[in-house]
Formats: structure tokens, sequence, C-alpha cells
């Protein structure tokens, strides 16, 4: 099947009886900003971290990543705001099973790891072909000899292009949201941004 977008991944939320309208935008930005999964054009894609952290839950806690568990909690918080249904009983069903789940998963989880992608760019220090991390404040490339080598890099996607305005070569960059810009490499000097790939 093709891809979700960000468009059809909430249609199927809705069709699920996942989340409200309310909420929709709000898990489509927290799943793009936790780099759970990236965007490929329009289409959104699972990243290496994505996958590790659905396998993981799908292991671990079965029962709360069920899309009808889910929309049967939908339901009865519905049913707590019509008051048909007392609020603290529903915490009380719903916390018993998940403190024994929780405290299963705390016994049986080990750390856990995202695989690393090698790379063609060659360590300058030891020689190593680099490979692709991810830190607090995102990807980069570092030395697979750590901690002998603790060589470390920003990635810069290079693009093709080059700055209608300067000349300089465009780089390929993330905004707050996640969305993908093209700039000048002469910034601050050149201000040029794009949004469509040159």
């Amino acid at each position: 099947p093709a891809r979700y977008n960000e468009a059809t991944l909430i249609k199927a939320m809705e069709e699920s009886g996942i989340g409200r309208p309310s909420t929709y935008a709000a898990t489509v930005s927290t799943i793009l900003s936790r780099e759970y999964v990236d965007r490929d054009g329009k289409a959104i894609k699972p990243t290496a971290l994505g996958e590790v952290v659905t396998q993981l839950m799908k292991e671990q806690f079965p029962e709360i990543v069920d899309t009808d568990f889910t929309a049967h909690m939908e339901q009865q918080l519905d049913s707590v705001e019509h008051g048909k249904d007392d609020w603290v009983h529903v915490l009380d069903e719903f916390y018993g099973g998940f403190a024994q789940t929780l405290a299963r998963a705390e016994q049986n989880m080990e750390k856990v790891t995202v695989p690393e992608v090698e790379t063609d760019e060659v360590c300058e220090l030891c020689g190593r072909r680099m490979v692709i991390k991810t830190g607090r404040f995102g990807k980069f490339l570092a030395c697979p000899g750590y901690p002998e080598c603790k060589n470390t890099k920003k990635i810069v996607d290079e693009t093709a292009g080059k700055c209608p305005e300067c000349g300089s070569k465009l780089i390929g960059r993330k905004g707050k949201s996640g969305k993908k810009f093209y700039g000048c490499s002469g910034y601050p000097n050149c201000k040029f941004v794009a949004w469509d790939e040159p």
C-alpha cells in the first residue's frame, strides 16, 4: 500500500475512532518532532527510531497499541464527559492492568539501540567510514571507533543547486516543524531560502 501522508493518516485515525479533531495535528506534529517518522515528499515514512519504538511497544504493551483499545478508551472518556460514567472508575479500570504491564516491561526491557547507517564519509582522524547517529539535537555523523576516536560532524545536505542570488551552494535543512527547506551556504551574508527542491 502507498505510504500515509498527513491527510490520509488523519483520515485513518478518524475511521478507527482514534483521537479527536483537536488532537490530530498535535499527534502528527509529535511523531515528526520525535523523529519516529520523516517526510518523503508528501508521504511520511518511519525512521529507524520509529521502527524500533513501534516494535518495542508491540512487544511490551500490546493492549495499549491496539486500535480497538484506543477507540474504546475514547468512548469511555466521552461517557465521562456526558456524565454517564465516573472518571475515577474509568481510570481505576485502566490503571490496574497498565501498572502491571509497566512493571513487567521495566523488568523485561533491555537497552534499545537504533541501527546505525554507514555513510561514504570518511573520518579524517582515523580513516573509518562514519555512521549516522541520533542525539538530543537530531542526526549527526560520528566515527564508529568511539571511544578511541571521538570525531563527529554535522550532517550537511548539499544539493546540486546553486543559490540564484550569490551562486553559492544550497544546503538542505529542517525547520522547527520538521519541514525541509533549502538555504544558501553563504548565510548570513546571503539570506536566500527556498521550500521546493532546486
